[in-house]
């Protein structure tokens, strides 16, 4: 695979935002993401189905969002790609979507949560190296967490930003590995198992991150992923944020949800970080998903070994 990276983004510098998952719940925030790019000094152009809603939850049809993507990567004038918020229905568009209109018009692609499938997708299918991280109608909204605003503008902007800087977790298994970074949603990521847009994992660093899940359900994901053999192709393992946005009633006693991680970087025998801030909260890394990263050996970091940008 020929990978693909884009360009840096540069002031005054034409942004598109599409919302190719859920509709906006409350359209000020959107508003506001807008106005907060806007005071940053970039021009915003808005999906021609960005605000739309269809069938309750997703923001327009699937031919609406797929060609407010593709139109997005066609327009010479759109510089970068962010995603509205996250929600569902990316992955309904996947089998819709003009890869080559992607392939031959690579630029900057923001999104998380229900991203994932998107940029999974489009790696696999361009190898076009994409962003997992703040998104406007949620991170822009109100006051952006001043460290996850660093990382979001340094990450697209410097293609030596990566030099300077580290992620930070928790060592949860021994030993060092170098690899292609997929960061993603778990819940999402195991949908597209079996499907031809899933990342070739041969000795890939996979980071994964959840919300809402309880602990057993994330024991059942993780160990799908053991059962379809994952572990044997991945040089690495990484888990962020697993946090709760409902208590469910369960039939079942609650186990905390580090002790299922662990328990998993040690059946897994990879060298395996956790508690690295990439999650559904506002502290949070943007990281390029495809781009060359190393858990440092003996010690609890995760570094980027190349720029994720072109320039």
């Amino acid at each position: 695979m020929i990978i693909q990276k884009p360009k840096a983004l540069k002031k005054n510098a034409t942004i598109g935002v599409i919302s190719p998952a859920s509709p906006q719940r409350d359209s000020s925030r959107l508003d506001r993401g807008v106005s907060y790019l806007e005071r940053c000094g970039y021009h915003v152009e808005l999906g021609r189905s960005a605000r739309n809603s269809w069938g309750g939850y997703l923001a327009g049809t699937d031919e609406e969002r797929r060609s407010d993507i593709e139109e997005m990567f066609a327009n010479p004038n759109i510089d970068a790609i962010f995603c509205a918020r996250g929600g569902y229905g990316t992955s309904r568009l996947l089998h819709q979507l003009d890869y080559d209109v992607i392939r031959k018009n690579p630029k900057i692609v923001v999104g998380f949560s229900d991203t994932t499938a998107l940029q999974s997708a489009i790696f696999r299918k361009t190898g076009l190296v994409t962003f997992s991280g703040a998104m406007p109608s949620v991170d822009m909204a109100d006051t952006f967490n001043p460290f996850a605003e660093e990382w979001f503008w340094g990450i697209l902007s410097e293609p030596k930003f990566y030099q300077k800087n580290i992620i930070n977790g928790e060592r949860f298994y021994n030993g060092g590995a170098k690899g292609k970074l997929y960061c993603c949603n778990l819940s999402v990521m195991t949908t597209l198992f079996g499907t031809p847009y899933t990342p070739d994992w041969n000795d890939g660093i996979l980071l994964v991150e959840d919300i809402g899940e309880d602990p057993y359900r994330i024991d059942r994901m993780l160990s799908h992923c053991e059962n379809i053999g994952l572990w044997k192709e991945l040089a690495g393992l990484c888990f962020g944020q697993f946090t709760a946005s409902v208590v469910r009633q369960s039939s079942v006693p609650e186990r905390p949800m580090n002790e299922v991680l662990k328990e998993y970087s040690e059946r897994a025998k990879l060298p395996c970080l956790g508690n690295i801030l990439y999650g559904h909260q506002s502290e949070k890394v943007t990281l390029p998903f495809g781009a060359q990263v190393q858990i440092a050996q003996g010690s609890a970091a995760l570094k980027l070994i190349e720029s994720p940008l072109s320039d």
